[in-house]
């Protein structure tokens, strides 16, 4: 899960790209409490928008991706990890999705035309962005007049915390990087990239079930934010 709550097993400390490509084969089966979140805070958000041509950063295995495309949307989406992007593109091939998956780095700028997209989604993976002002500069301007950009996140509160990304993997507890920023930092970097916030959602730990996360976890920070969601719109 992505939290605080470690088990006794040895714990590692890995990088972005060697973390996910662990992560990769195991993503989807967990029962991770900050999906259930985000999953609850997209659903929401985009009820309020219209889209057509979407693109979808750091797709991961392409949860996102997959539930646009069924919607009927033109789906772009790009990861970094060649790991995540297999499951993502074999999950796209048995439901027979038209996806256009594709192996980039945010980091080195978005190779697309400028005003491509009406709707840009970046789900749960700014917190390991170190130039955060790059990336919502390079979203605004693949994104066309009066689209939307959707972001979520592990809620900025976490480093307060000390809680970091991290998951099992064959015994192994592993803890990813994340980068120390404010709710505001967000907020900051959205606007100054000449796009306006329609609504800022924060869910807390209270709200995740009691199957996700361990209960003396959920009971002592109930009203802690856990994820962050921002609607913009150019």
């Amino acid at each position: 899960m992505n939290g605080a709550h470690l088990s006794e097993k040895e714990i590692r400390e890995v990088g972005v790209q060697e973390g996910y490509a662990f992560w990769a084969a195991s993503y989807d089966q967990e029962k991770n409490g900050l999906i259930f979140l985000e999953e609850q805070q997209v659903n929401r958000l985009l009820a309020q928008i219209s889209f057509t041509r979407v693109l979808d950063v750091g797709t991961g295995t392409g949860r996102h991706a997959l539930k646009l495309a069924e919607k009927g949307a033109s789906v772009t989406a790009i990861d970094q990890s060649p790991e995540m992007l297999a499951v993502a593109h074999q999950a796209a091939q048995r439901e027979g999705l038209p996806i256009d998956f594709r192996l980039l780095s945010l980091d080195d700028g978005l190779p697309f035309e400028a005003q491509q997209f009406d709707l840009v989604i970046c789900a749960l993976m700014l917190c390991h962005v170190p130039d955060l002002t790059h990336a919502l500069e390079e979203f605004a301007g693949v994104l066309q007049k009066g689209g939307h950009l959707l972001i979520t996140d592990f809620h900025p509160v976490h480093t307060t915390y000390g809680w970091r990304t991290t998951f099992e993997h064959s015994g192994v507890t592993y803890r990813l990087p994340t980068v120390a920023r404010s709710k505001d930092d967000y907020l900051e970097a959205i606007t100054a990239s000449g796009l306006t916030i329609l609504d800022v959602a924060e869910g807390l730990i209270g709200e995740v079930p009691e199957s996700y996360i361990p209960e003396e976890f959920r009971r002592t920070y109930a009203h802690t934010p856990f994820c962050l969601s921002i609607l913009a719109q150019k």
